[in-house]
């Protein structure tokens, strides 16, 4: 009876052997048995580009929110921006003495997305880190490229960047040099609420944010803060917490 106890706990431990075993086969095939076909290669080649677009949604999202907080600038110039609760507001209309109204700044779409495009590209190397992609060599050429887009509603990123995934035991590979990700902010929407409000106080130096907000059906919330002697304005659409602000500067009586 004893050795037939014996005999059992013998098969046991031998079989959670071989199910360890084929546990860590199969965890580490890759490392084990390169990926060799097209198929696979194609599967590592998915892998590449969901780290990329990770990466590109990393770099992305914090200069996005950054450039909208901070009046359309990622690094004001000194006497450009008005500091309030410690934060950098671009003045997007300069005082002109003795008058009500104030000079328009200028900022566009065009400097925005450089702006946005030269800060995701830096900071790009950071993150694209493909060691954990086993079993095939990979191979990039250059540097990063960035383009970006503001849409209304949408900030669309393209990074330029050629990648190749090769098998280390046969002649498949896999080569792509295009990459984008989508960040659903409303910049360009709020970018344009605010030139309207630049038109009025360009013109009149006044902006009835209330009729506003009523002409265009409650869409946007508009917030104006008087900080002495600057006024700042803070825009949102309605139910979307995503801000734009910039600060108009005022004269000192």
């Amino acid at each position: 009876m004893v050795k037939k106890r014996g005999q059992i706990t013998i098969f046991v431990i031998l079989g959670i052997v071989i199910l360890a075993t084929i546990i860590l086969l199969i965890s580490f095939r890759k490392e084990i048995i390169p990926p060799s076909s097209q198929t696979s290669i194609n599967a590592q080649m998915k892998e590449v580009k969901q780290i990329v677009e990770s990466c590109l949604e990393n770099s992305a999202k914090g200069p996005i929110e950054k450039i909208a907080l901070q009046g359309g600038y990622l690094s004001p110039s000194q006497d450009t921006f008005r500091l309030w609760n410690d934060t950098p507001i671009s003045y997007l209309c300069f005082n002109i003495e003795d008058q009500d109204y104030c000079r328009n700044r200028l900022l566009t779409l065009q400097n925005m997305e450089s702006q946005l495009s030269k800060a995701i590209e830096e900071s790009l190397p950071e993150c694209l880190d493909f060691d954990n992609v086993r079993g095939v060599n990979i191979k990039t050429k250059g540097k990063p490229k960035v383009s970006v887009q503001i849409l209304p509603l949408q900030v669309l990123v393209d990074l330029e960047y050629p990648v190749t995934v090769e098998s280390k035991v046969s002649d498949a590979k896999a080569s792509t040099n295009k990459f984008s990700y989508i960040v659903d902010k409303p910049l360009g929407d709020l970018y344009n609420v605010a030139q309207d409000i630049l038109d009025q106080e360009t013109t009149t130096g006044q902006f009835d944010q209330l009729t506003y907000m009523l002409l265009k059906l409650g869409k946007y919330t508009i917030y104006v803060q008087k900080p002495y002697p600057d006024k700042i304005y803070r825009l949102k659409l309605r139910e979307d917490n995503f801000m734009f602000q910039f600060a108009v500067q005022g004269e000192p009586s």
